[in-house]
């Protein structure tokens, strides 16, 4: 095995024939030394697992191969696979992009001068991909954005509860956000531009997340991945939407017209998004939740350059500002706060305008900015389009408007892009030596120019032609804007007119919605009204009732148990000589009924039957009156119950009576034990004395 780490390491692979890569792959591999431009060893037959460690081992430069999905059991594995690689250790497709096109290995091969003869061994094909990335040739595989996330969140659950719950979330949550505070800090050591979302808790933070405007390898160059007991911390890149693939030569160059734009941001939870052109016309309203500054703009740049950022606020947010020095767009927010009737106004005039439906008020404000940074400077959009129409293509008309939002002024403007395009049409003119021109021939020349004056004459002819042609056209085409215009206008009338009455509509079903509403509340009052009015009357009565000398307060338990004893203590007080009534006599044992003894009750009512043994048993011990409630009529209001003293005072004395018995037959029972027990010992004495 390899144990070498140098300046400039590749490894080529191609994958063994008949294996598969979704399948236990085999790979021929090759490690090439790019500085000394020779091979320091090559593998014939080895797994995918051997494959990353010699890549880790050698700490190589790139991975080239000549088609990266041999690698990879899908195209969604990409990513996994560039995270297992090392961290300096690029993957490079040698054959081609879909973006630029593909050839074969075998034509690049002859193209650089390597040895083929016949169709290449794996081995023979590892060892081209390593070369030949060497020589710049092939495009680096890139799945992530300059952008990297960190989590920092609970290492497990707090559990299904319990007493001491709390108290772990308590720990979990404060220990989340100290850890938090620790990254916060190290990234700004390191000087690292970041976005931070918290998700907070009672004690602290359940989960905070980074958006860290950087790489993942220069991330985990000063943060690690790590998970503790109580918390942990997660690092993982940001996956472009789709791969993209980097010509490692600068040979190759993509030219891109990128249309210039007005953005309109709402930031927040969610954030709100809308674009237009210079022209006013909306090319895309979004709702993104929690969304990075990555997010936004990239968003942004799939559809051109921003002239102008927009926000509804000022001053401006931070986070607005961040994206517009980012994309070196203008900021730009109204004079005046935007009411949500005014945002309500633009959002229909568009959607009426130009048939856009707005999801949300994300939406809504963000289109509400956008809309009145593009009103602020249309004058001087439209007077770009009408003076230069013919000098200047759209887009370069857009580059004028730019530079106009930027503080420049029309002529100015105007003559930096000619200049510019002077500048470009001079790099385009051919350069002719001395020697080409000693080289031309007069009479040449001559013939050479009679030529060239025939065929400006007859292009002279042809412009008249078209210019005349043109002029039928444009006269056709004001017609045609005039009748567009008219059909326009009709078509708002009609379209507005269709709104109001849908929303016209929509208020009366809203209105009758809340008169049922209203009135099934009214009726559920009128319900409830007339319960409380009967429970008025009953304690009413029982306040009457209590008033009178010969009733008497009885002290309500809800259930015997030591929690409702002690919440009846609190808010009623039990004292010595209470009588008590135990609503549900279930659940107490001795416990419960000697802490409901200690209070020196008089007797209890409730359902005796329901009593434990072991309560009851307490209470015969202690000579406390058990009082079924079957036998007596006391008069409860919730928590408040009396009972006629006459009553409880016969029902006390016969329980009493009944305990008496009881305790007389106990100790009968125990008394015949012992004379039993007495006469059985007298009777084993007697035996054996005999």
């Amino acid at each position: 095995m390899i144990d070498i780490a140098q300046e400039k390491i590749i490894v080529g692979a191609d994958i063994v024939p008949q294996t598969s890569a979704s399948k236990n792959p085999h790979y021929a591999v090759c490690v090439y030394d790019g500085i000394e431009e020779k091979i320091i060893d090559s593998f014939e037959n080895i797994n995918f697992h051997k494959l990353i460690s010699i890549i880790q081992k050698t700490q190589a430069k790139f991975l080239a191969t000549d088609n990266v999905y041999e690698l990879v059991s899908s195209p969604s594995s990409l990513p996994f696979l560039c995270i297992q690689l090392s961290p300096n250790t690029k993957l490079v497709q040698i054959t081609g992009s879909p973006l630029h096109g593909f050839t074969p290995l075998t034509k690049l091969m002859r193209k650089y001068g390597l040895d083929v003869k016949g169709k290449p061994s794996p081995v023979e094909s590892a060892e081209a991909c390593a070369i030949l990335a060497n020589k710049k040739i092939g495009y680096r595989v890139e799945p992530f954005e300059d952008e990297t996330k960190i989590v920092v969140s609970r290492s497990r659950s707090k559990g299904a509860g319990g007493w001491s719950q709390g108290r772990y979330g308590r720990l979990y949550d404060t220990s989340v956000l100290q850890v938090a505070n620790e990254v916060e800090s190290v990234l700004k050591e390191h000087d690292v531009d970041y976005d931070r979302h918290i998700t907070k808790s009672k004690y602290g933070a359940k989960k905070v997340v980074f958006d860290v405007y950087s790489s993942l390898n220069q991330v985990l160059s000063f943060i690690k991945n790590k998970k503790g007991e109580l918390c942990q911390v997660k690092i993982f890149p940001v996956n472009k939407e789709h791969v993209e693939f980097i010509p490692l030569s600068q040979e190759v160059t993509l030219k891109s017209k990128l249309k210039r734009l007005i953005v309109g941001i709402d930031p927040g939870l969610t954030v709100g998004l809308s674009i237009l052109d210079l022209r006013g016309k909306v090319l895309k309203t979004l709702s993104l939740r929690q969304a990075s500054r990555g997010q936004v703009i990239r968003a942004i740049t799939k559809l051109g350059k921003p002239t102008l950022i927009c926000c509804d606020v000022y001053p401006y947010p931070s986070y607005v500002e961040k994206i517009a020095g980012n994309l070196n767009g203008k900021l730009f927010a109204p004079r005046s706060i935007l009411t949500v009737a005014e945002k309500n106004r633009i959002a229909r005039q568009l959607a009426i305008e130009q048939g856009i439906v707005i999801k949300d008020a994300h939406q809504r404000d963000s289109l509400a900015a956008a809309f009145s940074g593009y009103r602020k400077y249309r004058e001087q959009f439209s007077k770009v389009d009408e003076k230069y129409l013919h000098e200047f293509d759209k887009n370069l008309r857009d580059e004028i408007k730019d530079l106009l939002v930027r503080g420049r002024s029309l002529n100015d403007s105007v003559n930096f892009i000619r200049k510019e395009l002077e500048k470009e049409k001079k790099k385009e003119e051919p350069i002719i030596t001395i020697e080409e021109i000693k080289d031309i021939k007069p009479e040449k020349v001559l013939e050479e120019n009679k030529i060239l004056k025939e065929r400006i004459d007859w292009l002279e002819k042809q412009l008249e032609e078209e210019k005349s042609k043109n002029a039928e056209i444009f006269s056709e085409n004001e017609e045609l804007k005039r009748e567009i215009d008219y059909l326009r206008d009709k078509l708002a009338q009609g379209k507005e007119k269709y709104i109001k009455g849908l929303y016209k509509e929509k208020i009366f079903l809203q209105k009758d919605s809340l008169i049922n509403s209203l009135k099934e509340k009214n009726r559920a009052l009128k319900e409830e009204l007339d319960f409380y009015a009967t429970k008025i009357d009953e304690l009413k009565r029982i306040v009457w009732l209590r008033a009178n000398e010969n009733w008497v307060a009885l002290k309500v338990i809800k259930k015997f148990t030591q929690e409702e004893i002690e919440k009846t203590n609190e808010i009623h007080g039990l004292r010595p000589g209470d009588i008590v009534y135990i609503l549900n006599t279930t659940g107490g044992g001795g416990q419960t009924a000697e802490l409901l003894i200690s209070y020196k009750i008089k007797a209890i009512i409730g359902d005796i039957e329901n009593l434990s043994y072991y309560a009851k048993t307490k209470f015969m011990k202690y000579q406390i009156p058990l009082i079924d409630r079957e036998k007596v009529n006391p008069l409860r209001m919730d928590e408040i119950a009396i009972i006629e003293e006459k009553e409880i005072d016969n029902a006390i004395d016969m329980a009493r009576k009944e305990l008496e018995q009881k305790i007389i037959k106990e100790k009968e029972s125990i008394l015949e034990n012992l004379v039993d027990e007495y006469r059985k010992e007298r009777k084993r004495e007697l035996g054996e004395n005999i």
